[in-house]
Parts: C-alpha cells; structure tokens; sequence
C-alpha cells in the first residue's frame, strides 16, 4: 500500500475515465452547437478528443454565464470535407478554463460508432489531398523495389504459414502451449531476413531522400504494405495512433510484455520481430537504466531521494524498483510520476499499487495528472519539495524541438537539489532503423551528443552537462549542479555503453 495519496485523480474520477480508446483527429474537426437545454444557440467549438461515450470540446467563448454542470448539448459535427447528420446529445460533466478558452467534458446520450467516425473521415481526407495535389507523384525507384520484394517475399511464404496455422488449429487438442511457443519462435526466426532486408533498405532510402521527399515515399510504402503490417498490433497502434500519437503507454507496455500479439501466425511473428528491433529494445533499456540509477542513488543517499518522472508513461522501471528494493531504501524514497495523459497515469497507478500489495510494501508516491507544457510553467505548483535530487524523462524529448526542450529543461532545473541530477532519453542519430521507424510512421527527433548538450544552453546557474551512450541507438544527456566532477569546458567525460548512471555518482 502507499503511504501517501497526493494523486491528482480522486477515485471518484477516476471511474470516469473511460477505458475505450480517444481518438484525437490530426485534422480540424469542428461542433456546431445547436441548443442547449432546448433553447436554440449557434455555437462553434473545436473537437479536441473524441470515445466512444463522451467527448472534449474547446469553445472561444462560455457556453453559458451562469454555471454549465448538467446543461443538456445538441451538436453535430462537421470537417472541411464532410458533414456528420447525426445530431448528437449530450450532458456537460466538467468544464475549466485554459489557455485554449474554455474546455468542456461532454457524456453522449447515446454511444457513437468511434472506429466508423475515423475510418470515414481519414479515407475522405486522403481522397481531398491526392485530388489537390499538384500533379501526380512517383515514388522512389528504391520504394518501389523494396514494395515489390517485400510482398514477394511474404506472398511466397503466406500459403506455408496459413497450412501450418491450421493445422495447428486442427489439432489443437494435442498441441501443447510449449510447442505453440516454439512454433512462433521458429517462424520468427524464418521470417528475421524479409523483416531485415525492410529494415536496412528503409533506412538507406531515408539517408538517400531529399527531406521533402521523405513524407510521400514513405506514406507509399506504409500503404502498400499496410495489409501486412498491420496484422501486428505494435505497428498498426503506432500508425494509426488511437491517442493522437506514437509511443504511447500501451506501445510502451506491449515492449515490457513481449509476448505473442498477432491477427494470426503471420502476425504473431512479425510482431516478435517488431519488439527485437533494437529501437524497441532501447525503450525496454531505458527503464532497466532508470530502475538501476534510482537504486544506486537510494543506497548511496544517507536521507531522503525525492524523484520527479516527467511524461512517466506505465513507469515499470518503479515497478521493477519495489519488488526488488529492501523496505528501509523505499522507506527513504519520494515518488513523483508525472503525465498529462490520464490513463497512463492510471496504468502507473494500479501498476505500483500491485506491486505493494504483492510484496507487502510502500512507497511515498504521488501521481500528477497535468499537462507537461502547464507544469513546466510553473512546477513548483504540482511538486511540494525545495529541492528534487533526481529529475528524468525516458522518452519525451524524443518528439519536442530544441526551444521547447531548453524551455522544459530550464524549468526542471528549477527544481533541483543544490547537488540535483536531471537524465533525459532521446534516440541517436546514428540509429540504422530510422526507416523502418518511419514506416510505421513514428517519426522521432534523433539527436547527437552535441545536439543533446544544448539542451542547457539557456539554464542560468551552476551546472556540469554531459552526454551518456548505450549499447542500443539511445543517448541520455545529463546534468548536475554538483560541481566536483571531471569536466572540461563545462562538459563532463563521455560515460559509453552503461547499465546505470553510477559511474558518475
């Protein structure tokens, strides 16, 4: 059990959460209000993420003067491209003012079909952009090549594979759950020199193409082998992007799980040789990196760690840290765990909560539910601590850009212990599976050491800034205040290819 609850998400709201998927339209999608309670209004609000039962709505101006709790919405919704005739009706369940305007919570009367609503609007859009574009494109001889090999390949193979699943069906009786293993083990063994020769072919073609030529090929490529890609879920999650991005907490834990997901045997296989890449090994990396530095600094500590996670996702690496940790080190320790995505928050949450229950434990955690940009204006209204001894973020500086970065960075430094420590996770540049990333379309920020160093270019104060390698295609950069190090020039030496950050306690 924990031995605090400072968490942002009461219980209460917790339950209306909802566990469906959101869906957050990469495109401008509009409600025309109609009327509330009965009376008739025109009123325009931008679609800000979408389920299945409720919606969140951002609106210029108040919907009404007086408190909205309770005020029944008619709406419907309307793109550029398409006008939903469906008029919708729903109760407002929250409403809150923000840099946006003012942001309402809406629960439908009625469920709406989610998956029809996106599969619709997405192929209308694609229509409307092939139309207006300029003048019709080929793709690169290279694209075209690796789209005809690739499918070769799999077609060739794809009747052996449908035999072998059948009769694995038929005789699933006397088929045990060690052989199936085995069987899927086998086929991604097989399948490992189509998946590779896509991986090493992508990523000469991204090297070879001009920047603006990039989005088309690689597009053309993610639809031509989408039919295939897609039976593993991994892929299919990151390119569709059920929460408005790549990279979210369920891509993360399907890398923690490593288990066989698939539509079926094709599936299953492509999905292992998915989680092999070595970029999905470096996100596993990473929270083995955080567990073990988080642990060296608690046994090296005489009082009390405060630790900050931003963007902390299903933070497994605090997880790991509970069921190995003695009680007296937890004993010491203060977690803040961070995301502005509520069900990541919540995935954190029940994770921790099990693992004290399991091993009769606890820990001092709070989890803050709030915007990343919101807390780094202002951090010192979410984390009630003078001084944070270890600040990290495993993955979201692999999506912002340089001012946003040194912007969150100088926040964070706020924050620090006169003897603090910040660690941030980014991809290097010298990754060779940027293609193959990009066919699924999950493109990150890949940065070099010197890139990552500029990440404290605009912090005023006493600081030591280094850059620390791994053995997968990940960096970290890093920063103390402490000022006893090794350092030339304000930069400490290049700590390469570690488990843990101790070699620079």
């Amino acid at each position: 059990m924990e031995k605090t609850s400072s968490n942002q998400i009461d219980r209460n709201s917790e339950k209306l959460i909802p566990k469906e998927e959101v869906f957050v339209p990469t495109y401008r999608c509009l409600y025309r209000i109609h009327s509330v309670n009965g009376e008739s209004k025109t009123i325009e609000a931008l679609l800000g993420d979408i389920s299945k039962y409720g919606t969140r709505i951002v609106c210029d101006e108040r919907i009404m003067a007086s408190p909205s709790l309770g005020a029944v919405l008619g709406m419907s919704i309307f793109t550029d491209v398409l006008q939903y005739s469906r008029k919708l009706r729903g109760v407002i369940r929250w409403e809150k003012r923000s840099e946006k305007g003012w942001e309402y919570g809406i629960q439908f009367d009625e469920p709406i079909h989610l998956d029809l609503f996106r599969a619709i609007h997405n192929t209308l859009t694609g229509i409307k952009v092939r139309v207006e574009s300029a003048e019709p494109k080929t793709p690169h001889q290279k694209a075209l090549s690796i789209v005809f090999q690739t499918k070769e390949k799999i077609q060739s193979i794809q009747p052996l594979l449908s035999q072998l699943e059948s009769s694995l069906n038929d005789y699933e009786y006397a088929v045990g759950y060690n052989l199936k293993e085995e069987i899927y083990h086998s086929v991604f063994l097989l399948l490992g020199p189509i998946y590779n020769f896509l991986k090493e072919k992508t990523n000469e073609l991204y090297h070879e193409l001009n920047p603006s030529e990039i989005e088309y090929n690689f597009s053309y490529l993610r639809e031509e082998l989408q039919c295939y890609l897609f039976l593993d879920p991994f892929v299919k999650r990151a390119t569709t992007k059920p929460l408005g991005y790549a990279g979210d907490f369920e891509m993360m834990d399907a890398i923690y799980r490593d288990t066989n997901e698939g539509t079926n045997l094709l599936g299953k296989s492509l999905h292992k040789c998915t989680l092999n890449l070595k970029s999905a090994q470096a996100v596993f990396h990473r929270q083995n990196f955080f567990y073990r530095t988080i642990l060296d600094r608690l046994k090296k500590k005489e009082g009390r760690l405060c630790v900050l996670s931003v963007a902390c996702g299903p933070a497994r690496e605090m997880v790991t840290l509970i069921n190995d940790a003695d009680q007296q080190l937890l004993d010491k320790l203060t977690i803040y765990l961070l995301d502005q995505d509520p069900r990541a928050i919540t995935e954190a949450k029940h994770g921790i909560r099990i693992a004290l229950l399991k091993n009769h434990k606890q820990v001092d955690f709070h989890c803050l539910n709030v915007e990343i940009a919101r807390f780094a204006a202002n951090p010192g209204k979410y984390v009630d601590q003078t001084g944070i001894d270890m600040i990290y973020s495993a993955g979201l500086f692999d999506y912002i850009k340089m001012k946003t970065a040194q912007k969150i960075c100088s926040h964070l430094y706020s924050l620090l212990d006169p003897n603090g420590e910040i660690f941030l996770g980014n991809f290097s540049d010298a990754s060779d599976e940027i293609g193959i990333m990009e066919v699924m379309d999950w493109s990150l920020i890949y940065r070099s050491d010197e890139e990552l160093t500029k990440f404290a270019d605009s912090i005023q104060g006493p600081k030591t800034v280094g850059v620390i390698d791994d053995v997968f295609p990940q960096k970290f950069f890093y920063l103390t205040k402490a000022k006893d190090l090794k350092q030339e020039n304000g930069l400490i030496r290049k700590i390469e290819k570690v488990d843990d950050a101790s070699a620079i306690s």
